[in-house]
């Protein structure tokens, strides 16, 4: 006996019935993400890493369990398998190997703070002890020359310049944990202590797994969950988005495993203590957009200020510091100029304005994930923007891009002149004697 479910009875929406619901519907999704919000950063931390090991996964599907005997394990959820043992190897590696180091030098470089300071301070008060000169001559308030130090010691009640800012206490281990457990948040607090962070990558990875298998199968259904019309439209807008995150995300771990790597190499070169500390500063400043990789010359200028290189002797305080300060400088113009037109091209298409902006916001809203993705977020914001903006105006939001064809450079210009006077040269002249000499040759034999 076959039971038939109940049929429905209810009559279709009317259009303001669906618009009432779809405005209810968008209205619990915002409350639920407002409550939630303490799972999202590792929400979107593992969305980030599922996109940047999608490539790896693709080529251990297509290409690596196509071989022999691999081919029998040819589907997707054993590629993300072999991807997870390669990654797990790697991060066993660097705990093994570069944890110990990195751990020490963290130590080493905290026990430096104090002398650095001293330091510092020393070379600040120094320059605030003296009158302010103008055309010669001390300012004067209150008929009294004016002198900085003495004017910040009445403002701020305090007699050593290193009280204002306490940093005597500031642990480099316990901040890089900090940084890291900012990244995932508290999505299982509740919990405490080892066994939270035990819980939350147990929970990371599991998400990462079904993204990296399934990821395309959930957008193609939600695409399909749209009226036909605008289904090309989602697709369109998805592979726009796709293009900025892809060329940011890639790009943007490319130049900051080099530039890492160019530091530690370049500190190792100039005697600068604790190398592997700088190259680790660089790499994570890189995913600050804009300012970064600008603000990585201030702990490698403060270390050399207080330490002497050990391969040039002679280097040490403040001549050392000038050298690092000039080293580091050609460095972030190497990358700003010949790197990041390469890697990252004009994939934001943002000026720098509104990158630096977008991080001050970032940073308030969402913290450490707030400043790294405020870039791509802005920029696609910008490409919802100008959907919309092409609808109203009945344009095409993405019209092809115009080729421009750059006019070649006075230098180009004068080769390619050269170029064509002597090919005009050899036709005429020379290639004219060889052709009678051979006509001669022909003729006497």
């Amino acid at each position: 006996m076959t039971t038939l479910p109940p049929p429905l009875t209810s009559p279709p929406w009317t259009s303001r019935t669906k618009r009432l619901i779809a405005v209810v519907v968008l209205v619990v999704v915002a409350l639920a993400v407002l409550r939630l919000s303490a799972i999202l950063p590792i929400i979107g931390v593992g969305t980030i890493l599922a996109y940047l090991l999608t490539p790896m996964v693709n080529f251990f599907e297509q290409r690596f369990l196509k071989l022999g005997p691999l081919a029998r394990f040819s589907n997707r959820g054993w590629a993300v398998g072999l991807a997870y043992v390669v990654i797990i190897t790697m991060v066993v590696v660097v705990i093994l190997v570069v944890v110990p180091v990195l751990v020490a030098q963290l130590e080493e470089f905290g026990r430096r703070i104090p002398a650095l300071l001293q330091s510092v301070e020393r070379s600040l008060e120094q320059s605030l002890s003296y009158p302010l000169m103008f055309n010669g001559e001390a300012i004067l308030i209150n008929n009294e020359p004016f002198i900085p130090l003495d004017r910040l010691r009445q403002v701020t009640g305090v007699e050593h310049l290193s009280e204002m800012i306490q940093l005597s206490d500031f642990d480099p281990v316990q901040t890089t944990q900090s940084f890291i457990g900012s990244l995932t948040g508290p999505a299982f607090d509740f919990v405490g202590g080892a066994l939270t962070a035990i819980i939350n990558t147990i929970f990371l990875l599991s998400m990462m797994f079904f993204l990296m298998r399934d990821g395309a199968q959930i957008v193609e259904r939600g695409v399909q969950l749209l009226p036909s019309l605008y289904r090309g439209d989602t697709r369109r807008l998805l592979y726009e988005l796709g293009r900025v995150w892809h060329a940011y995300l890639r790009g943007q771990l490319t130049l900051a495993l080099f530039m890492g790597f160019l530091a530690f190499t370049v500190a190792t070169v100039l005697g600068l203590p604790n190398p592997l500390i700088l190259g680790m500063i660089s790499m994570l400043l890189e995913f600050i957009p804009s300012i970064g990789s600008g603000l990585a010359i201030f702990p490698a200028a403060l270390l050399a200020l207080t330490s002497q290189s050990s391969t040039f002797p002679l280097l040490e305080g403040t001549g050392f510091a000038l050298v690092v300060i000039v080293v580091w400088a050609i460095m972030q113009n190497v990358e700003a100029y010949i790197l990041v037109p390469r890697v990252m091209g004009g994939s934001l298409n943002l000026h720098p304005l509104a990158v630096i902006l977008a991080i001050l916001a970032g940073a308030s809203l969402a913290g450490v994930l707030g400043i790294v993705l405020a870039a791509p977020v802005v920029a696609s914001l910008r490409i919802f923007g100008q959907y919309i903006y092409g609808k109203l105006m009945d344009r095409d939001p993405f019209p092809a891009p115009v080729i421009r064809r750059d006019r070649p450079s006075p230098l180009r210009q004068r080769i390619q002149r050269v170029l064509t006077a002597a090919h005009e040269e050899w036709n005429t002249r020379i290639g004219l004697q060889i052709r009678e000499w051979l006509s001669a040759r022909r003729n006497n034999s």
